[in-house]
């Protein structure tokens, strides 16, 4: 254990096999390529996280039905990751059973509502330093790593940590909170999203929070 309170996926207690079957990661990278668009290292370890963590809370990659609404999964970076945790659990953004909390960090905490318990899958650094030595005479550092991080155990690749998930009731998949009309610009505020500022309900617009500016004219094409 670490000073952050994380177990090594090797640790006693959290794990029940050294790595997962061969054949599923297969399966399920070459599922993720299709959908990304391109094979990574980074989808390879998507899919070994999304394994593991599962396999942690009793459930299998992908999910079936109806196990798949029991479990919420929260992504702490986008790009390559967030693609393979979502093709390999069947986890979407769309039905809100797939979150964002972008911190950077190669990891992914899955959450079962009905026993709140939850596992946090965080990717080990020095796992790029061992590539080599699981896949000898590959062409380049990405292949070793695309190559290894499929046959590295666990213990190797990720630490492991039970948390706590807090999140609001309306983060919960399938959440229907009302929607509320913007006392700045009218628009429907959804999700939950209204902001209470100086007595009003407003958006995350009006209410000075939005992820962009305003210009007074379209920009050019360059």
């Amino acid at each position: 254990m670490d000073h952050n309170g994380r177990q090594s996926a090797g640790g006693q207690g959290l794990v029940h096999e050294q790595r997962p079957p061969l054949a599923l990661v297969d399966q399920l990278v070459e599922a993720s390529a299709r959908a990304h668009g391109h094979l990574c290292p980074g989808q390879v370890i998507g899919v070994r996280m999304a394994i593991l963590g599962l396999s942690r809370l009793g459930y299998t990659c992908p999910l079936g039905w109806p196990e798949i609404k029991n479990v919420v999964g929260i992504v702490e970076i986008e790009r390559c990751l967030a693609d393979a945790v979502a093709t390999a659990t069947g986890l979407r953004f769309g039905r809100g059973s797939l979150k964002l909390i972008n911190l950077g960090l190669l990891a992914v905490t899955f959450l079962d509502l009905p026993s709140g318990r939850a596992v946090r899958v965080v990717s080990r650094d020095q796992a790029r330093d061992l590539a080599a030595q699981y896949a000898p005479g590959t062409p380049s550092p990405q292949a070793a790593q695309v190559a290894a991080y499929r046959v590295m155990p666990d213990a190797e690749l990720f630490d492991l940590q039970w948390v706590r998930v807090n999140l609001p009731p309306s983060e919960m998949p399938g959440a229907r909170p009302p929607k509320v009309p913007c006392q700045g610009c009218g628009v429907l505020v959804r999700s939950g999203q209204v902001h209470r500022q100086d007595g009003q309900n407003l958006c995350a617009v009006c209410a000075g929070q939005a992820y962009f500016s305003t210009l007074d004219q379209p920009a050019r094409n360059p």
